[in-house]
């Protein structure tokens, strides 16, 4: 038995079948209890704990069904329409729930029914531990219930006791307004809800799977060796649904249902949409391997499924016709590798460089998480208008920041003739610029970048490229102008 601190002192908030019998119930003070029963055994109660055991438990139950919810404080709720057939029909299934959660050392009691109102009641308040309702069925079933098994407050249900309203048969067929009127409108939309008048939503865990494998095994998996064989095989039965529904996957799961009723759960993510079971089989093998002190098999995986959550339409593209521009191709090894590489170090970790509306090259780019921009950007336009219409290129190596050098020039406004950068002098053989950049104007003077740069592409003796530029005007007051080396060309 489990009792809690209340109001007027500690009560009962749970019993086992024994105490029950004993005369013991729920809300009873914990001095009576033991009035009646000397003997009681007795545990603090642990709402949070039990909370999370029911929250672990639901998510086991996804093995029967996509569509599973945590009922609290002490139920949980299964949409199995469509998965009954599965198990041999609803009798074998919940034969099924009800061996492997005695196996647990859990007390259960279960309902089928029509409407979650009506499985509700009848799992609570039926003579027997389990129960089917069958279609058309329902009013029959809750008619000798108590109005309790409707879901509602207790409050309710001592008001409508007090004027002989204790079981359901005595509100089915009474008219609506008037209970409405009396007892207020919860006790006509949970009679509604139960019979099936009205609908009512199972709010799940998580939304189910759009495309889901399953495994199941005969002699339960325990070697790391056989996880991966499965995962492989349910890898390859998911690309084909994905490919059959011409789609693409940007969210993975793979769960790994115990025999001991734990769940692990696996989850990893694509930039790109993901349809190849070879990359699907090495994300969850690096995630595995990853974590393989964190996964424990227990006594053995009994069940494994793996489930594309999010999906999108998958559009064909055409590779290139000559031999070795197959642009498609390398874009798809990139994209699997910003995959590995998110999933292993995580995606808020992985950036790529987005185009900005800026003139100035540090401000021309900014950086974003992989999974923000999954479609490439056109950069050659980007240029164009930061270039006004030009085509002079950016180097391939940005220093940033850029490095002072020192320099020496023909004429002050002119390229350097040479230039020293880490300690290294440079004798300039060409030179083509200047490419003048002016500061932008809505930006604080006392910021970066407000003095007009003139930027310069240089090659030194040894054919070097660089890109350099002049921060200010000699012809301006005020100015005081630097030489920087901003970048590395080709």
């Amino acid at each position: 038995m489990l009792a809690a601190a209340a109001r007027h002192g500690l009560r009962v908030t749970a019993v086992d079948p024994p105490a029950e019998r004993a005369g013991l119930s729920v809300g009873m003070p914990l001095a009576d209890a033991r009035a009646l029963c000397p003997g009681l055994t007795v545990a603090s109660a642990d709402p949070e704990g039990d909370a999370a055991a029911l929250h672990r438990l639901a998510l086991w139950c996804g093995r029967y069904s996509p569509w599973t919810a945590v009922d609290p404080t002490d139920g949980v709720a299964l949409d199995i329409t469509g998965c009954a057939h599965l198990f041999g029909g609803e009798a074998a299934l919940l034969d099924n729930i009800h061996n492997r959660l005695n196996g647990f050392g859990l007390t259960v009691r279960l309902a089928a029914a029509p409407t979650l109102g009506a499985a509700w009641a009848a799992a609570r308040h039926a003579p027997g531990p389990r129960t089917i309702v069958a279609d058309g069925a329902v009013e029959n079933v809750l008619a000798p219930l108590p109005l309790a098994a409707l879901r509602m407050d207790d409050t309710v249900v001592d008001a409508l006791a007090q004027v002989g309203l204790k079981r359901v048969c005595d509100v089915l067929d009474q008219p609506s307004a008037p209970l409405t009127a009396r007892f207020g409108p919860l006790l006509v939309t949970r009679l509604d809800q139960a019979t099936g008048r009205q609908a009512e939503t199972l709010h799940g865990l998580m939304p189910p799977p759009v495309h889901e494998a399953r495994r199941s095994f005969v002699d339960p998996i325990v070697l790391t060796a056989d996880v991966e064989r499965a995962v492989a095989g349910l890898a390859d039965d998911l690309a084909a649904r994905l490919a059959d529904a011409g789609v693409g996957a940007r969210r993975l799961d793979l769960r790994l249902y115990r025999i001991d009723g734990r769940v692990r759960s696996e989850v990893v993510r694509t930039s790109g949409l993901c349809r190849r079971a070879d990359h699907i089989v090495r994300l969850f093998r690096e995630r595995l391997d990853q974590r393989a002190e964190e996964i424990d098999t227990g006594f053995g995986i009994e069940v494994m499924t793996l489930s594309a959550l999010a999906v999108e339409p998958f559009v064909a593209r055409q590779n290139a016709l000559q031999a070795g521009a197959d642009q498609a191709a390398l874009s798809d090894d990139i994209a699997r590798l910003l995959d590995r590489f998110g999933n292993r170090f995580g995606f808020d970790r992985v950036v790529r460089f987005v185009p900005q509306a800026s003139a100035l090259p540090e401000r021309a780019v900014r950086a974003v998480p992989v999974l923000d921009s999954p479609r490439p950007d056109d950069w050659m336009a980007h240029l164009r208008a930061a270039q006004g219409g030009r085509q002079l290129g950016r180097p391939l190596l940005m220093i940033m920041p850029p490095d002072p050098i020192t320099t020496l020039a023909e004429v002050p406004d002119g390229p350097p003739m040479l230039f020293e950068w880490r300690r290294l002098v440079h004798r300039v053989t060409r030179a083509d610029g200047p490419e003048r950049l002016a500061p932008e104007w809505w930006r604080p003077r006392n910021g970066d970048g407000r003095y007009t740069r003139d930027y310069y592409r240089v090659e030194d003796s040894e054919g070097r490229r660089f890109w350099l530029y002049r921060e200010g005007l000699y012809e301006r007051p005020g100015d005081t102008p630097r030489w920087f080396l901003h970048g590395v060309l080709a």
